[in-house]
């Protein structure tokens, strides 16, 4: 069975954390502050990726009760050689913001 996974952000929106949303800064210009939000932080479209991007957060891909993250446990590194600087970045934005992060499998 092939598995392919996101882990995706959820939290409160703010100017702060615009760069970091998945779409255009024009696309929230009618969300107000403090309304919830959802986006994709990393994507991983192939079995190996998403296997190695729950290993990152520490957890396993179908481990189902444990995908909600711990953001402290990532390994910034590792993210960084598989998706870029860029959403590493993006991440550590919405971190800071306090967002929640989820590991979504799709197997």
């Amino acid at each position: 069975m092939g598995l392919d996974a996101q882990v995706i952000a959820v939290g409160r929106f703010s100017q702060n954390v615009v760069s970091a949303m998945e779409y255009p800064a024009e696309r929230y210009l009618g969300v107000e502050a403090g309304q919830t939000v959802v986006t994709n932080i990393f994507v991983a479209p192939q079995s190996s990726i998403s296997y190695e991007l729950a290993n990152a957060f520490g957890v396993h891909a179908l481990d189902l009760g444990r995908h909600h993250l711990d953001p402290e446990r990532a390994d910034l590194q590792k993210l960084e050689s598989m998706f870029g600087e860029k959403d590493v970045a993006k991440f550590v934005l919405l971190q800071k913001n306090g967002f929640n992060f989820y590991y979504l499998p799709n197997a």
